[in-house]
């Protein structure tokens, strides 16, 4: 088997397309195909060609992943779990996470402040956003630190709740609302407080 043609993709040019025997056989991006040194009239042997389009596939699924990583911050879980449904053989998905790492793409602490932030701004409770972000594997130390670093509590985000809930007939009712709170996670003391005549 004979490289027979190497021509570069017309929607993609970052891509090549390689050609054996005067047949389509794969395609690389630009790095992989310095890294292959491929080369017009090159001899490939079977080892060689699988190897080549193994390249190619992890090429095309890296470039997934970086598009999806770009769609918000994920934790390392969900980047595991990604890959893993994406079928990349076990032993090689701690590598790829460790070196879209490397790359600043992912990082538990800064998608913890960015979850927080988001899921304050919908008035989530500190429990809420804690069981939330233990499902998606953050630790306890990384959770807690961005809590604590977060302008908002519970009880400032709770007070601009009531307020927006009480503007619906359905919550002029303290027991339905103190039981829609709690449902978020809320504290019944802390909702007992704010619900209180006369409270701030």
């Amino acid at each position: 088997m004979k490289i027979s043609k190497v021509s570069q993709q017309v929607k993609n040019t970052d891509r090549v397309n390689i050609f054996i025997d005067g047949k389509y056989s794969f395609s690389l991006d630009l790095g992989q195909l310095l890294d292959s040194k491929i080369k017009v009239g090159q001899e490939v042997t079977e080892a060689e060609l699988k190897a080549f389009k193994k390249m190619s596939s992890d090429g095309k699924l890296k470039m997934r992943v970086y598009e999806w990583l770009m769609l918000r911050p994920r934790s390392a879980k969900e980047l595991r779990d990604y890959l893993y449904k994406k079928k990349l053989e076990p032993d090689a998905i701690g590598a790829w996470v460790l070196e879209f790492q490397k790359k600043n793409l992912q990082n538990d602490e800064s998608f913890t402040r960015w979850w927080v932030e988001q899921r304050r701004n919908k008035q989530r409770s500190s429990t809420h956003i804690k069981f939330e972000l233990k499902t998606k594997g953050v630790g306890d130390e990384i959770i807690k630190n961005a809590l604590d670093n977060n302008l908002s509590d519970d009880k400032t985000v709770l007070k601009e709740l009531i307020a927006k809930k009480r503007r619906h007939l359905k919550y002029q009712d303290d027991k339905k609302l103190a039981e829609y709170l709690m449902r978020l996670g809320y504290r019944y003391s802390l909702i007992k407080e704010l619900l209180s005549p006369g409270s701030e």
